[in-house]
């Protein structure tokens, strides 16, 4: 049956909440963690100086889903030992190590439930002589999701007809075919439907507050069609009321042609108990 439209760094975005009348990175960019998977460390105060010649390139623009993640190639002309990133006009950085040997850092943002329709989000690199480049900055269009006590979504980085499918702890899968379960759960966004591209790369899976059922969940992904012949990279990203977000890494071959297929479809994931 057709659809229907209905590594790396972790950055955990929250709700903003000011220091006086100016805002705090921490309380966007709460937590981090680099390639190598060390978490980052956080600092107060600015962005470290530029110095040398050291420059990087980001993506124009991006967009990512409230609650969900996104994924952003940072690329500099120097190999980078460090990542700087910061909120736009907000107070302290995140700071990110990177293995050594490397131009590009693949950097994956973890976004907070509540935010508003753009994020800007700023960067540094530091390579190993101690140059530090200029600060670059991406706007990231926020596309507005549900949210509540569970939240599960989906990213992925290449224009693939990528799915997510979630099964309850009464064993009914959402997924694109069956959107929506009896006790609340819904898959309200589903991108790039049969390859009908929208850009957006993101889906998501909500239960609104008091409705999430205790007991097991499972999450996969599948690879429902590869609609550029590239490979694709993906993060599940699991919100639960009270806990920090969970983040899990994953990927389609660029040979993999996509399974087409409906319940049941694609790579477990994750299982998980809630609350």
């Amino acid at each position: 049956m057709n659809k229907t439209t209905s590594w790396v760094v972790v950055l955990v975005l929250l709700g903003a909440c000011g220091e006086g009348d100016r805002a705090r990175t921490d309380t966007q960019l709460t937590g981090a963690r680099g390639p190598d998977g060390v978490a980052a460390t956080y600092h107060a105060g600015a962005l470290p100086a530029p110095r040398g010649a050291l420059t990087i390139t980001l993506p124009a623009a991006g967009t990512a889903i409230n609650g969900g993640s996104a994924m952003v190639s940072v690329t500099a002309s120097a190999e980078i030992v460090k990542v700087y990133v910061a909120i736009d006009g907000a107070d302290g950085y995140w700071e990110l190590l990177v293995p050594a040997g490397t131009t590009v850092a693949d950097v994956l943002l973890t976004l907070a439930q509540q935010l508003p329709d753009q994020i800007r989000i700023t960067f540094e690199v530091e390579d190993a002589a101690g140059n530090v480049s200029a600060a670059v900055t991406m706007n990231t269009a926020i596309v507005k999701v549900g949210t509540g006590d569970l939240q599960i979504s989906v990213t992925w980085n290449v224009d693939n007809d990528i799915d997510l499918h979630v099964i309850d702890p009464y064993g009914f899968e959402i997924y694109y075919n069956s959107n929506a379960s009896d006790e609340g759960g819904v898959l309200d966004l589903d991108s790039n439907p049969n390859c009908d591209i929208d850009h957006i790369n993101n889906e998501n899976v909500v239960w609104p507050t008091g409705t999430a059922l205790a007991g097991t969940y499972s999450v996969l992904v599948a690879n429902y069609a590869n609609c550029t012949g590239l490979a694709t990279t993906y993060a599940v990203t699991i919100q639960k009321k009270g806990q920090p977000p969970a983040t899990y890494m994953g990927s389609f071959a660029s040979d993999d042609p996509g399974d087409g297929l409906g319940a049941g479809a694609g790579d477990l994931v994750t299982t998980f108990t809630y609350p």
